[in-house]
């Protein structure tokens, strides 16, 4: 049997929007309206899965959807600078910051490395029992783009080129222990 899973993007929070590390930020009620206008375009759903910030939580509120919990997908731990711009930070640990974004086994002070975060959510999309069906997941731009890479398997420096849009979907499918991924529109061309 298949199994289908769309991936969608949290909508951008103002904290985010503004260049701050991300702090459990809450959406806007503009954010929450676009993202309730999805609801119909989704499908049904078999299982929904969600990380664990609150901006996943008021997403999944406002499509309608009763979605379980997957704490691997939280956002990544930006220890002492979260919350903080990223300019604030440049201004006070202009090293620091450019080791951790130079170098992806470099965590945040305090936080978890960016491979650290891949090898995460990595590990969990790959040991996670998917069933046939569609399912739904809704996460941060971070967690999609580290489920892409071990869905494709592609090295952890691909992160960095991946660009993943708030509210952006993507679809993955999986026949016979292999992923594929679907890249288009449900709109006329």
């Amino acid at each position: 049997m298949t199994t289908r899973i769309t991936l969608l993007c949290v909508p951008a929070t103002r904290a985010l929007r503004a260049g701050h590390f991300p702090a459990d930020d809450p959406l806007e009620p503009e954010a929450l309206e676009r993202a309730a206008r999805l609801a119909g375009s989704l499908g049904l759903a078999d299982l929904a899965l969600r990380s664990p910030e609150r901006c996943a939580r008021q997403t999944a509120d406002a499509l309608g959807r009763a979605t379980e919990e997957a704490v691997a997908l939280r956002e990544a731990d930006h220890g002492r600078w979260r919350g903080l711009s990223l300019k604030a930070v440049a201004a006070a640990e202009p090293e620091a910051l450019n080791a951790w974004l130079s170098d992806p086994g470099c965590p945040a002070p305090g936080g978890e490395s960016l491979l650290a975060m891949i090898e995460r959510v990595g590990h969990w999309f790959e040991h996670f029992r998917w069933p046939a069906g569609h399912v739904l997941v809704i996460a941060h731009a971070s967690a999609i783009k580290a489920m892409l890479l071990r869905a494709l398997d592609l090295p952890p420096p691909a992160y960095r080129q991946i660009d993943v849009a708030p509210l952006a979907r993507i679809e993955l499918s999986r026949h016979q222990d292999l992923w594929r991924l679907r890249l288009g529109s449900d709109g006329p061309a």
